[in-house]
């Protein structure tokens, strides 16, 4: 009886050894198996990100020579922008005054900082000539655009009846100089 007894408890230990054997093989192909899995999600984000750095820089390698034009294009500084405004109300046939010139802000990238410059343009005249000076204004040769137009008859003074308008108009500069 002792022999039964011992040699059902050594089958019994030799279960639980092998049970125990098994459970820490299939831990142990589960840890190979999320290690895997993780490799190949590594290897593929790593394969994505150099495939987005090539893009990037055949974009840039591209985009070389219209920066260069771009940059050319926006180099222009607030004096002359003034002056071009004000020679396009001569051009109109109006007096164009220009005031509350102010920086809006920074734009753009480190490679090229655009700033942008507001300007409030105001002129009294006729009607024919502030619409003309207004389209002039529209169609600058510089990056710029018009973001508030407005046209209204002028206040007629006691001895006054003239049919004076007036212009007012908010138009914002892009340029890469210093403001």
């Amino acid at each position: 009886m002792l022999y039964r007894t011992s040699t059902a408890i050594l089958v019994l230990t030799l279960a639980l050894v092998a049970w125990a054997g098994v459970g820490y093989f299939a831990w142990t192909i589960r840890a190979d198996e999320e290690k895997r899995v993780t490799d190949a999600r590594d290897a593929q984000l790593t394969a994505v990100q150099n495939a987005q750095t090539i893009r990037t820089r055949a974009l840039v390698l591209d985009a070389a020579p219209d920066a260069a034009k771009l940059r050319a294009l926006l180099d222009v500084d607030v004096v002359s922008a003034s002056y071009m405004m004000e020679e396009v109300g001569r051009a109109a046939g109006v007096r164009i005054q220009l005031s509350d010139a102010q920086p809006e802000g920074e734009a753009g990238s480190d490679i090229l900082p655009v700033k942008a410059v507001g300007f409030v343009v105001t002129a009294d005249g006729k009607f024919p000539e502030l619409l003309r000076a207004a389209r002039l204004l529209e169609t600058l040769p510089i990056p710029s655009s018009v973001t508030r137009l407005g046209i209204e008859r002028a206040p007629k003074s006691a001895g006054n009846t003239s049919g004076l308008w007036h212009l007012n108009m908010y138009i914002r500069v892009l340029t890469t100089s210093e403001i």
